[in-house]
């Protein structure tokens, strides 16, 4: 899938903020703020508890399947990131904050970005699949289309002639 990406507040370097860059920021650590008090309440997971949450999230993303993003946060450093290649943006349309590396300030909305590239070229064997084939093969109780229709037809045949009895 071939995705266009989004350049926003470039040169990065030049960007001004906004009244809604002040507004996203302020509204960003409130519900950090927020989430911070809910989990100090929280009592503590088990292992048993984070085992499962791994499972539940799987692998971690191969880096062919990311994006390289620099960034310009809230605080004024620009920073690289790397986000899912699908989206447009790196936020997401969704998460449109991160930790400052520099500054330490967390959260920082991002403000302004340019794509740089992907993270990772894929391996030879993923490249040359055709793009939307599947090297999958079916499982063997699964039968064809054309199986199927053979039973639908001889199923058919057989109604009509316990049709004709009756």
């Amino acid at each position: 899938m071939d995705v266009e990406y989004l350049c926003h507040g470039v040169p990065l370097a030049d960007y001004r903020l906004t009244k809604a860059d002040h507004r996203r920021q302020q509204e960003a650590v409130q519900v950090h703020e927020w989430v911070q008090r809910q989990l100090a309440k929280a009592p503590p997971w088990s292992e048993e508890r984070w085992q499962g949450l791994r499972q539940l999230l799987g692998s971690p993303t191969p880096p062919w399947e990311l994006q390289r993003w620099q960034l310009r946060l809230y605080c004024g450093h620009v920073v690289e990131a790397t986000r899912n290649r699908n989206s447009p943006r790196p936020d997401g349309g969704v998460c449109d904050k991160k930790r400052c590396p520099e500054c330490g300030l967390d959260p920082a909305v991002i403000v302004a970005f340019r794509p740089l590239g992907p993270a990772a070229e894929p391996p030879t064997e993923i490249r040359s699949r055709k793009p939307g084939h599947s090297t999958r093969k079916p499982p063997a109780d699964r039968r064809s289309k054309a199986e199927l229709v053979a039973e639908n037809n001889a199923l058919r045949a057989e109604l009509e002639a316990l049709r004709d009895q009756a």
